[in-house]
């Protein structure tokens, strides 16, 4: 029988986050089991990478306010990991007035919600990406990025083996949960 404070399903991106910030917080003896054999199987290793800034999300909501913090986070792991970081940001476009209006009220949001944006008319468009065309105004957003999820998956990895308070078991499917205190995986109890 193997023995652990905590028992994580899933080595993608949140299960791996949750298991660095456990350890952040004192465990000592943390397990995680990924059915696959391997890292980024799923939706971690197969998304576009895309760190969103907060401007798509209702204000004041929980949604929200981790969306603008898990990217500033994410970036800054990237920078001090040296991992692939694009911080491109991007424009947001309007075909025609209707669409203006969604516009406005996406900056809106996103001022509330606490992300950089700001209006470009279509001069500063223009110069900014010259293949891009708007309807008056485009919508720009400073920090959203872009990052190799697979690099990310496999520097978190290192990370929690090398703190010696992790293990990965790969190829461990859960089977049945007893009770809150014990678990059975196609690799053990």
């Amino acid at each position: 029988m193997h023995e652990s404070e905590f028992l994580i399903v899933g080595a993608g991106i949140v299960g791996l986050t949750i298991a660095q910030a456990l350890v952040d917080r004192g465990a000592t003896k943390v397990t995680v089991i990924e059915k696959e054999r391997g890292l980024g199987f799923h939706a971690s290793g197969r998304n576009s990478g895309v760190l969103h800034a907060g401007i798509y999300y209702p204000p004041n909501t929980l949604k929200a306010r981790l969306c603008l913090q898990g990217n500033l986070l994410m970036q800054d792991y990237c920078l001090k990991k040296g991992l692939p970081l694009i911080k491109s940001g991007k424009v947001i476009v309007a075909r025609n007035a209707s669409e203006l209006t969604t516009l406005f009220s996406l900056y809106e949001r996103a001022k509330e919600n606490g992300a950089s944006v700001e209006l470009l008319d279509e001069a500063a468009l223009a110069k900014l990406e010259p293949n891009a065309k708007t309807y008056q105004q485009a919508l720009r957003s400073h920090y959203t990025a872009v990052v190799d999820n697979k690099a990310i998956l496999n520097a978190l990895h290192q990370d929690l083996i090398q703190s010696n308070r992790v293990q990965c078991l790969f190829g461990a499917k859960l089977l049945t949960l007893f009770d809150e205190f014990t678990a059975q995986t196609s690799v053990g109890k």
